[in-house]
């Protein structure tokens, strides 16, 4: 059982952070009377990589489904008996690493893109990307049609409207840009090539119809990248933006006239020039506030939430709110509490390691924050799994429309596949 005994701490930031005691989400677990109670269900066991995960309906029934790309696979897993079904296997090049949904063919039913061919060190060769579209039935395993890929190490895509005009687009955010090595830490060859494919209008099954934009190409070492505030009318700036982390920091891509533009809001970790650096995962939130949470360095030990900047500034405020991770590799905003206001959601994916210096015992798991004070200056923490999940990846939805939102998990080391319903409080 858990109860939230902990005491405020202030970090190097000036933030303060109330720990509350460790607990394990196996079953269900009391939980801090600011935070709802979970309770743990396991779907899955044998994943080799859980590299990706999403929630869509699949099916059209209009139950939220949820996708899992493993390393040699892509399954999905059918709401509310989580039976899984076999999407596509062994038809791309080893590792499949990243995965959006949808509506290519404008059957209103989400076809999904596939990045595939993941080697993070290859930077020459490039990837692969694929659209899937569903065979005549639900058993039969999906059709691959290739997409335009000049891009290596295709890392991360998703699909939204960049353009403004309605319609969504596939963005395309590889890790490295051509030629970089090892030896100068992946800065020596060019920048990451940031890529729009848009959805062509007629026969979207030929290669040659889709019209490929660059976005971008400015940027070393990215990660990971979000759509910035969702549209909020009190958000400091419009869509269309895309948040893009990499080496230099936190960056915001937008379109000014008839260019797009790399625009640095965030310092990032800068500490170790000639080491991982600036940030990896990133999302942005609503706290009463806009707010952008990051782990940094580049899957880096600490959780990081930059609040808007102030008038006479242009890069937003760094505060760190945790430095006892080891691996930090995924982060979520959701209301949780049914409140109006976001918590964040953090994935862990390694134990620590005391030989590389880590001073803390906390492991693997799922993290949740929560700003007490509405500002950003002042976080709960709660720990809602220790130890069960090696976070590769997680996502937040209602899977049971009951109002409240939950968290699904997968793992890396523990290839396996949790969901984390939400009992309320």
């Amino acid at each position: 059982m858990c109860c939230c005994g902990g005491l405020l701490l202030g970090l190097q930031s000036g933030v303060d952070l109330l720990r509350g005691k460790v607990c394990s989400a196996e079953g269900s677990q009391e939980s801090p009377a600011r935070f709802p109670r979970f309770e743990m269900e396991e779907f899955d066991t044998r994943l080799k990589i859980g590299y990706a995960v999403l929630t869509t309906d699949i099916n059209g029934d209009g139950k939220t489904d949820i996708v899992v790309v493993d390393q040699h696979e892509v399954v999905w897993y059918e709401n509310p008996t989580w039976k899984k079904w076999m999407i596509l296997r062994g038809k791309t090049r080893p590792d499949n690493v990243c995965i959006t949904a949808v509506d290519i063919d404008g059957d209103r039913l989400p076809e999904l893109v596939l990045g595939a061919g993941w080697r993070p060190t290859d930077t020459a060769t490039p990837g692969q990307l694929f659209w899937l579209r569903r065979g005549p039935s639900l058993a039969e395993e999906w059709q691959l049609y290739e997409l335009p890929c000049e891009e290596p190490t295709v890392h991360r895509v998703r699909a939204f409207d960049i353009t403004g005009d309605g319609k969504p687009e596939i963005v395309h955010v590889p890790l490295h840009g051509r030629d970089n090595t090892a030896q100068r830490n992946w800065t020596n060859g060019r920048p990451v090539r940031v890529v729009a494919l848009h959805i062509p209008q007629q026969e979207p099954t030929k290669k040659e119809n889709w019209k490929v934009e660059v976005l971008s190409e400015e940027l070393y070492v990215t990660h990971n990248f979000w759509p910035a505030f969702r549209d909020r009318d009190q958000s400091p700036f419009r869509f269309p933006g895309i948040l893009v982390t990499s080496y230099e920091g936190v960056h915001v891509i937008e379109r000014v006239g008839n260019q797009w533009r790399t625009r640095r809001i965030g310092t990032g970790y800068q500490e170790r020039p000639q080491a991982s650096r600036g940030a990896s995962e990133v999302k942005s939130g609503w706290i009463g506030i806009p707010i952008i949470a990051t782990i940094e360095p580049w899957h880096g030990h600490e959780v990081v939430v930059y609040l808007p900047p102030k008038a006479d500034q242009h890069l937003w405020q760094r505060h760190v709110i945790d430095q006892e991770l080891r691996w930090g590799h995924a982060v979520w905003f959701a209301d949780l509490d049914q409140d109006g206001l976001e918590e964040l959601i953090v994935g862990v994916r390694d134990d620590p390691n005391p030989q590389a210096g880590d001073r803390h015992t906390l492991r693997r798991g799922i993290r949740l924050y929560r700003s007490t004070d509405n500002s950003g200056m002042k976080w709960e923490r709660y720990m809602l799994e220790n130890g069960g999940v090696a976070v590769e990846d997680l996502c937040a939805a209602d899977l049971n429309r009951d109002g409240r939102i939950d968290i699904i998990a997968v793992g890396r080391q523990t290839g396996n596949a949790r969901i984390y319903w939400n009992r309320g409080r």
